[in-house]
């Protein structure tokens, strides 16, 4: 059974040699080069424990060197962010994104390196520079993705894109439909047929939020028209000048506002609480994503629950795949989604879920 690695921390003039290491094991130098790479199915777990216990001791940790000038594997793995991800809400869910990456790559005994960029051409440079054996791309569309694969001959695995069938991309995404049709159902149980659903743009993941409310109303015999599909800006400043012209007016028109992620509907909090609008007494909000600080909101966020370190292993979990030639590997995986109430839905005459997967906060406050 494949084991993962460890990391190692080099002590100060350190100069220890893998053969220096398999002479004190008693074993090969390439039994000792598996077990540091995590390539232990054929070693036995007496021999693996022996290993780990001598490279802790001895504070060893591999040069990356002599493998790059080698042309060997250089363990680096790219991570391509798309400089149009600009907007703070997906800054935000990109933030907690990325730490979970490095922290999945660590553990594998990977090396995660970082580059923003939309330009396949540019990617493609840093790829070949780096000797990367895979890569992830996040906020990128299918035909970047598309290109960069095909021009980078190495495995790339996206994460949130969305493909037309017969994907040449593997791509670990959300239930994000189903997450938009399981708030719907809460809300319209809530007794809240007035809904209102804010974004930032309407492609991708957000555009199968929306999707997923307005089928759920739909199955109620409740119709969203567009002008219940509200765009809002990306740039903080003009946001902040479309809150003070029309948050009010929304609030007064809607039952609930519906955010697509998060960080908008603790923002819109903010700006509700200074107007003196009082949520959810006079217009109950909700999110997407229950990231770490949704449940610091004051009310406390409604929100659907999406898991990103869950989607940061799946990603990886995919490229290793690919570069171990250990596949099958699913091309296209949608990860489950839950809703989490808490405060800042009203819930008057609520018909309770059934078989919704709804998780309600113990005392509300989790």
């Amino acid at each position: 059974m494949k084991q993962d690695p460890v990391k190692y921390q080099r002590t100060p003039d350190a100069a220890i040699r893998v053969k220096d290491l398999a002479a004190k094991a008693g074993v090969s130098p390439t039994t000792v080069s598996n077990v540091i790479h995590g390539n232990t199915g054929k070693v036995s777990a007496e021999t693996v424990r022996k290993v780990r216990k001598l490279l802790e001791e001895s504070g060893y940790v591999a040069n990356m060197a002599p493998r790059l000038l080698a042309g060997s594997g250089s363990r680096i793995i790219g991570v391509l962010i798309g400089s149009g991800t600009g907007s703070v809400a997906q800054q935000a869910f990109y933030n907690i994104l990325i730490r979970a990456l490095e922290e999945e790559l660590y553990r594998r005994n990977y090396y995660m390196m970082l580059h923003v960029s939309d330009s396949p051409e540019e990617n493609m440079q840093f790829a070949a520079i780096w000797r990367v054996e895979g890569l992830i791309t996040l906020g990128m569309g299918a035909a970047e993705n598309q290109k960069i694969q095909a021009n980078g001959k190495m495995p790339v695995v996206s994460v949130d894109t969305y493909y037309e069938s017969g994907q040449p991309v593997a791509n670990v995404g959300l239930d994000d439909f189903g997450g938009g049709y399981l708030m719907g159902t809460y809300l319209l149980d809530a007794g809240h047929e007035k809904i209102c659903f804010l974004a930032d743009n309407d492609v991708g993941v957000d555009h199968f939020r929306w999707k997923g409310l307005k089928r759920a109303c739909m199955d109620t015999g409740v119709f969203l028209g567009e002008d219940a599909h509200v765009m809002i800006p990306q740039e903080q400043k003009k946001r902040a000048e479309f809150y003070k012209k029309n948050l009010a007016q929304l609030a007064f028109s809607h039952d609930v506002l519906f955010f697509a992620s998060d960080y908008y509907a603790m923002e819109a909090l903010s700006y509700l609480h200074d107007m003196g609008i009082r949520v959810p007494d006079e217009i109950s909000v909700a999110g997407y994503d229950n990231n770490e600080y949704a449940v610091l909101a004051r009310p406390r966020l409604t929100t659907i629950h999406q898991d990103a370190p869950a989607k940061a292993q799946a990603a990886v979990e995919k490229l290793l795949a690919f570069i171990q030639g250990t596949g099958p590997v699913s091309m296209a995986e949608k990860l489950p989604v839950h809703l989490v109430i808490r405060d800042s839905v009203a819930e008057e005459g609520i018909l309770r879920l059934k078989d919704s997967g709804a998780e309600e906060a113990s005392g509300k406050n989790a």
